[in-house]
């Protein structure tokens, strides 16, 4: 309906709320967490469901370094919609906030900090330094947190560095122990030179490199060459893109069924696999001749070759291994810097010797380059062997290379003896347990979260426990004084355990007084009695991944397995694997039902954020400006299965749509702003139009739910903005405006509209709260009739038998069919100026089958329905007609008629309106 005349203005039944039109929500929000806060809204919606079915979906830390960025925002506010809806539901679903405490990056940092002062620091300083720089970012981080509009036991976090949990930690490991796959190996594990500690492939990130490539000859023994039955001197070829690992080489692998020549060239003898001949050429430009023998791998096995520059034979043998996909079928075997090589290595009984020491340096098992950086001796070692003669070829060439996700430098394999879990025990075997509850027992959203877990658990080796850092929880062994035999026992760990839990954490176990812990002990090897506690600390994904033991079993109002794990699509190498396998090589038991995954959060150009590419988003910035609604709106927004986007227009499309849903509340407010329950319309009594509206909205009340349990946020989103867009504004809100603001106050078919207006008002509310959790309970806040005192007090809607309408909503669709031809008719009149509003005009309707059935049923209802003055139904051909009509105009609702109201009282108005006047 038009704006009004003055005249009759103040006699309209217009919407009157106090509920702000503008949100101010940089300014509101913050008042709005201090109520509760102050109120204890957590705990009161945490107590409301005690007893009742629980939900369990712990908090996979952040780490405690540094602000919060969008990664976080998308993060904890899936989090806190699934919390909130659960407990809305009526499930007893507690959150309890962690963070993840111990680790590189703080040691690194505390350490840059120190500089020269480091020297001065003693391990136990440094220790108490990176406590105290954690436990600053974890109330920086909660303050950001607690920001974003997140409910959750904020004042009873779990830390990784508090007592209880690195206690449990530690009893954790004991529990891996008592099934025997915890073991100590000197076996290659990832090693990064720059921080000089071994890594875990959930550390691992892969970058490209430019790296030397090279062939190299191995001359073979005159005892082989008798053996094969070779008259002249002869060489195997070997490939490697690791010149360095070559002083470690004790061997040369072949395919034992793959076949191999022996050709003449310019650079002698040389044997490869036939297949790979033609690749070699083409790499090197040796030419070679017709084979002048055939081998098969296996005629190679045990025989003997030189090494081209250390004194020294290097062992031919067979492996599978062995691929056709490059190089020679001949491999270079270094069994200290490679799985492969480790696993022949073994097989053969070669010697477990690295010439490398922590920081990548030579050490005394390659003397003629002690104290030279590998990465300086690639060239080196190639111009030596080129001057010797055994250089083939040399070129380079850009390949993917692991490198330390943390401090992005290159990492090495480098045996070591470390700790690890077996993951292949053959009486408990992890792996096994692991694929089968994958396949059998967890749940996946999205179900592509699936095959990524199942790849990384088929091809991880065992996963290597220890690091050589000061800040972490330690591995309780002990190494006798004497031989250097490991000691480490179950009753040594409780021990080590309680009373850390009891005292001060760690410091209870590296400040222990020497044999502490090991009084009583003897060396099971040769009887000694003096122990030295290991300085090795556990790594840090071990830390978060036993949260199943530390946090689930432990506190109240959780259990293990959680119904979800909800974190990035990167922790299917991270914490979700961690977790898993923790769970199992302690309990047997998977540590959860279901996993949800979410993506990365990439700028508009589909860029993936880095502050290098300056194309971050500081939720910071966007709170400040627009408020944490439209950051918790943005979450729901896209399909976090997926990547994200984000960016300044995005949160100008969500901006709109929140303006959008707040001014439709804020109407809603100011209809039923004094609705009393008496006088709301019983179901069956609701006008046609309300019941198609409220038949509507029982089914997106029941899409929503749908949604929120498959954790489908974005089609929360979506269906909600659709019914405030399409549903109501478009079609019932724009219909209903003439009867609200121009009816009688007590007119019947008022009634029945606020009727329905007051329950969509009070059900949406709740269905909104989950996500607008600042709109939802700012406008709880002004609804009437009986509520509780907060919104997370409420129950979440429910479909409503009473509110299905099957035949009316079917009937509606066919006269909003009919609407939609009318109102390109209407609009044609308006483009050529015949008419002004809708209400200048009068239909006519000649239909035919079910659409003349329809009008007739509803030809009362037309005029409202179309927005127009007058709609007539006549006999002939299907046509519509639309035009002026020239009656007498309504000043007060501005519709036309053919008279207004005979009362002298109220001129120039019609009778609904004298009627209302009245």
């Amino acid at each position: 309906m038009a704006e009004q005349q003055d005249g009759f203005s103040k006699t309209l039944n217009l919407p009157i709320t106090d509920f702000p039109m503008r949100a101010s929500l940089a300014e509101k929000e913050p008042l709005m967490i201090k109520k509760w806060t102050d109120t204890k809204i957590y705990q009161q919606m945490i107590e409301k469901n005690k007893g009742q079915k629980k939900f369990v979906m712990p908090d996979g830390p952040p780490y405690a370094n540094g602000s919060i960025h969008v990664g976080h925002v998308l993060n904890k506010v899936l989090k806190d919609i699934v919390i909130k809806y659960k407990n809305m539901q009526g499930f007893h679903a507690e959150f309890i906030p962690g963070w993840d405490c111990h680790g590189l990056p703080i040691e690194l940092k505390v350490t840059k900090d120190l500089g020269d002062k480091r020297k001065d620091k003693s391990k136990k300083d440094i220790r108490e330094l990176c406590r105290k720089e954690a436990k600053t970012w974890v109330a920086h981080q909660r303050e950001q947190f607690v920001r974003l509009g997140i409910i959750a036991d904020w004042q009873n976090p779990y830390l990784t560095l508090d007592p209880d949990y690195e206690a449990e930690e530690v009893r954790e490991l004991g529990r891996i122990l008592k099934n025997n796959i915890l073991y100590r190996g000197q076996k290659p594990v990832f090693w990064c030179p720059t921080l000089q500690t071994a890594l875990a492939d959930t550390e691992v990130e892969y970058k490209d490199i430019e790296s030397p490539s090279i062939y190299v000859k191995f001359d073979l023994t005159v005892e082989t060459l008798k053996a094969l039955k070779i008259k002249e001197p002869a060489a195997v070829v070997i490939w490697t893109t690791t010149p360095w690992t070559i002083p470690a080489n004790y061997g040369v692998v072949f395919h034992p069924d793959f076949e191999y020549g022996l050709y003449d060239s310019a650079k002698g003898q040389l044997i490869m696999a036939t297949k790979l001949k033609e690749a070699f050429v083409a790499k090197t430009s040796v030419e070679l001749s017709e084979p002048k023998m055939i081998f098969s791998g296996k005629d190679f096995d045990r025989l003997e070759a030189m090494h081209p520059f250390i004194n020294r034979k290097s062992l031919l043998m067979n492996g599978t291994h062995v691929t056709l996909e490059a190089g020679t079928g001949c491999v270079h075997t270094a069994p200290a810097h490679g799985l492969d090589d480790y696993n022949v290595g073994q097989k053969y009984d070669l010697p477990m010797e690295s010439p490398v020491d922590e920081g990548g340096l030579y050490n005394e098992n390659f003397l003629p380059m002690k104290g030279v950086h590998i990465w300086k001796a690639n060239k080196l070692l190639v111009e030596q062997m080129k001057e010797s003669g055994h250089l083939i070829h040399f070129s380079t060439f850009v390949h993917s290379y692991p490198h330390n996700w943390r401090s992005k430098t290159p990492l090495i394999y480098r045996a070591t003896p470390q700790w690890f879990v077996s993951v292949d025990d053959q009486n408990f075997n992890v792996r096994k347990m692991a694929l089968k509850s994958i396949e059998e027992d967890i749940k996946f959203y999205p179900a592509w979260g699936k095959a990524r877990l199942k790849s990384m658990v088929e091809n991880r080796p065992d996963w290597c426990l220890s690091r050589q850092r000061i800040w972490g929880v330690p591995i309780p062994v002990f190494y006798c004084d004497s031989c250097g035999e490991a000691l480490i026992h179950q009753d040594i760990i409780d021990k080590v355990a309680d009373e850390m839990q009891h005292g001060q954490g760690i410091e209870e176990y590296f400040e222990a007084p020497k044999n502490h812990f090991t009084k009583g002990y003897k060396c099971a090897v040769c009887k000694g009695e003096e122990f030295t506690a290991s300085q090795d600390i556990l790594d840090v994904w071990f830390d978060s991944g036993v949260c199943h033991a530390a946090v689930q079993d432990r506190r109240e109002g959780l259990h293990t397995p959680a119904d979800i794990y909800l974190e990035g699509s990167d922790q299917h190498r991270g914490w979700f694997q961690t977790s898993l396998l923790s769970s199992l090589a302690s309990k047997g038991i998977p540590p959860y039902k279901a996993l949800v995954t979410h993506g990365f959060a990439n700028d508009e150009k589909g860029h993936k954020m880095s502050k290098s590419l300056g194309n971050t988003v500081d939720p910071q910035k966007v709170i400040n400006e627009s408020g944490a609604e439209i950051l918790r709106l943005w979450v729901a927004y896209e399909d976090y299965g997926q990547d994200v986007t984000v960016g300044p227009e995005i949160f100008k499309r969500v901006s709109e749509t929140y303006r959008r849903i707040r001014n439709t509340m804020r109407f809603f407010l100011g209809v039923v702003g004094d609705v009393k329950p008496e006088s709301l319309v019983a179901p069956e009594k609701l006008d046609f139009m309300d019941r198609w509206a409220l038949h509507q909205f029982n089914q997106l009340i029941q899409d929503v739910t749908l949604s929120y349990d498959q954790f489908n946020f974005y089609k929360v989103y979506h269906l909600l903005n659709q019914f405030f867009t399409v549903q109501l504004s478009a079609t019932y809100l724009d219909i209903l405006k003439d009867r609200l603001y121009c009816d009688s106050i007590d007119s019947n078919r008022r009634k029945s509209s606020i009727t329905v207006m007051y329950f969509m008002t009070r059900e949406l509310t709740k269905m909104m709260a989950p996500i607008l959790s600042f709109l939802s309970d700012e406008v709880h806040d002004y609804l009437p009739g009986d509520k509780k005192a907060s919104i997370w007090l409420e129950s979440f809607s429910k479909p409503n038998e009473s509110w299905v309408f099957e035949s009316e909503s079917e009937d509606f669709k066919g006269i909003l069919a009919l609407r939609s031809e009318v109102t390109k008719k209407l609009e044609d009149l308006r483009k050529d100026k015949t008419i002004g509003s809708s209400l200048e005009a009068q239909v006519k309707l000649s239909l035919s089958g079910n659409d003349n059935k329809l009008a007739s049923k509803y030809l009362s209802y037309l005029d409202e329905i179309f927005i127009v003055s007058k709609v007539e139904l006549v006999e002939g051909p299907t046509q519509i007609w639309a035009s002026k009509y020239d009656g007498q105009k309504c000043e007060r609702c501005w519709k036309i008629y053919e008279q207004l109201s005979a009362n002298p009282n109220h001129a120039n108005v019609c009778q609904r309106c004298s009627d209302a006047l009245s």
